[in-house]
C-alpha cells in the first residue's frame, strides 16, 4: 500500500486504532542523524507519539557497531542531503549483510520528485520532508511498520490532478484492460488491495492478479516501482526526471 498525508489514507484509523504498537513490536525505532540536538529532539517527540523504544546514533557506523541496533524494526535516516546520500548507500549495504528486511525511512529538506523516486527505487519505505507535521510523521512511521510505503502528499496530489486527463494515454501505451486501468487509478490514490476490491466489487485475489499484470506490462519488480513508473507516464514525461540529483544508492 502507498500512503500519503491526506484524509483518504489516514481516515482508515482501523489500521492503528485497535493496535498497540508497543505490544506488536518489541524492537526499537532507530534514528540516525549527525546533529545531536535534532537527533535527541526527534527521539523525544517520537517516543511520546509511538510508545516505542527509540535508539539514536550519529551515523551508520555507530549504529552497525552497537549490538542494540540489531533490534531495529524501522530505521529513520536523517541529515543533510549529501550526508543522506552517502549514509543510505552504506546503510543498504549493512542491511544486505544482515539478510533482514528492516524498513528505512528518509527525512530530508529536499522535496524534489526525482529525489523521492530515486530513494524509493533504492529500497526506502518512506520519504518524509522535514516540514511535515509531527502527527503526520508518527502516522507515516506507523504505516511503514504495518507494511506500507509513505509518499509525500504533494507528489501524489500532483499526479491526481493529471491522472484523469492522461490515464487513456497510459492505458494505450501499455495495453491495459479497462479493469487494470481502474486498478492503476486506485494505486495512484494510495489505496490498499482491500479498499480497491471493495470499490471495484471484486475479490482481493483478483486485485492481486491485476496488479501483477500491471507490473509485468510496466516491467517493474514491485508495487512501489509501478506507482512511480505510472506517475512518470501520466505527467507526460515517461523516463524523464526533473533536474535530478545523483541517485541515492550505489
Amino acid at each position: 500500500m502507498i500512503g500519503e498525508a491526506q484524509d483518504e489514507i489516514f481516515s482508515r484509523e482501523e489500521i492503528f486504532a485497535s493496535q498497540n504498537l508497543s505490544d506488536a513490536f518489541s524492537p526499537s525505532v532507530v534514528i540516525i542523524e549527525t546533529r545531536a540536538l535534532i537527533r535527541e529532539c526527534l527521539a523525544m517527540c517520537l517516543q511520546k507519539k509511538l510508545g516505542l523504544p527509540i535508539l539514536t546514533f550519529p551515523d551508520v557506523a555507530a549504529w552497525s557497531q552497537d549490538p542494540t541496533g540489531a533490534a531495529a524494526c524501522v530505521i529513520i535516516l536523517s541529515g543533510v542531503d549529501k550526508q543522506i546520500e552517502s549514509e543510505q548507500s552504506e546503510l543498504i549495504r549493512e542491511l544486505a549483510q544482515w539478510e533482514k528486511d528492516v524498513p528505512v525511512i528518509l527525512f530530508s529538506d529536499n522535496e524534489n520528485r526525482s529525489q523521492i523516486a530515486n530513494s524509493l527505487r533504492c529500497g526506502a519505505k518512506g520519504y518524509i520532508p522535514s516540514d511535515t507535521p509531527l502527527e503526520v510523521v508518527a502516522r507515516a512511521i506507523k504505516l511503514v511498520l504495518v507494511g506500507g510505503v509513505f509518499v509525500p502528499a504533494n507528489v501524489l496530489m500532483e499526479t491526481r490532478q493529471e491522472e484523469s486527463h492522461d490515464s487513456i494515454r497510459c492505458d494505450a501505451k501499455f495495453d491495459f484492460t479497462a479493469r487494470e486501468n481502474d486498478v492503476v487509478k486506485a494505486l495512484l490514490k494510495g489505496k490498499s488491495n482491500k479498499v480497491i476490491a471493495y470499490e471495484l466489487s471484486m475479490s482481493e485475489s483478483s486485485v492481486k492478479v491485476h496488479i501483477r499484470n500491471v507490473m509485468r506490462k510496466l516491467q517493474v519488480r514491485n508495487r512501489t516501482e509501478a506507482v512511480i513508473r505510472i506517475a512518470e507516464i501520466v505527467r507526460g514525461q515517461p523516463g524523464q526526471q526533473e533536474e535530478s540529483p545523483p541517485p541515492l544508492c550505489a
